[in-house]
């Protein structure tokens, strides 16, 4: 009778374990490296956002300031909806990790909401993952997908938070 009892819970346990999904995902406070990118461009600070960003053509573009780069991250004639520095002036923010880009030992993406837009767009916390993949709402109304590489220096932003315009390689020599 033991023994059956025993094969019974350890059956139950396997199934219950097996019948387990993941949930939407919860949000979670910024990183140390994502908070000095984000403080960068919500201080209006090119040179702190640069310190923060990957070195590359973005990082030149923006040191240099260029005029589409300024205007993805600050806006306009002080008209900031659909920007960057429009949306993390929202706090609490939620950063979410894109479950649909995995974390790797050189790229993190992630999905960053103002905490009331998250509220509002989000699924029910018991809904699960398979059911409703993030990111939700619109891009750049409700959420920004920023994208962190590793470099010698650490974990920098690497694409401004979707900038996807061409800039201009610097030419060198």
């Amino acid at each position: 009778m033991r023994i059956r009892l025993a094969v019974l819970t350890t059956g139950a346990t396997a199934l219950l374990a097996g019948c387990a999904t993941e949930t939407v995902p919860a949000c979670r406070a910024p990183q140390s490296y994502e908070l000095a990118a984000f403080s960068g461009v919500i201080s209006h600070n090119p040179n702190a956002l640069a310190a923060a960003t990957a070195p590359g053509a973005l990082r030149t573009a923006l040191t240099g300031g260029t005029p589409a780069v300024r205007g993805h991250l600050w806006g306009h004639d002080g008209i900031t909806e659909g920007t960057v520095v429009g949306l993390l002036s929202q706090p609490p923010l939620c950063i979410i990790d894109d479950p649909s880009a995995p974390d790797s030992e050189t790229v993190r993406q992630v999905l960053v909401y103002p905490q009331a837009s998250y509220s509002r767009v989000a699924p029910p916390p018991e809904t699960p993952l398979a059911d409703a993949p993030p990111p939700y709402g619109v891009s750049r109304r409700d959420y920004l997908s920023c994208r962190f590489e590793m470099t010698a220096e650490g974990w920098k932003l690497a694409d401004l938070c979707g900038y996807t315009r061409p800039v201009a390689t610097p030419v060198t020599g």
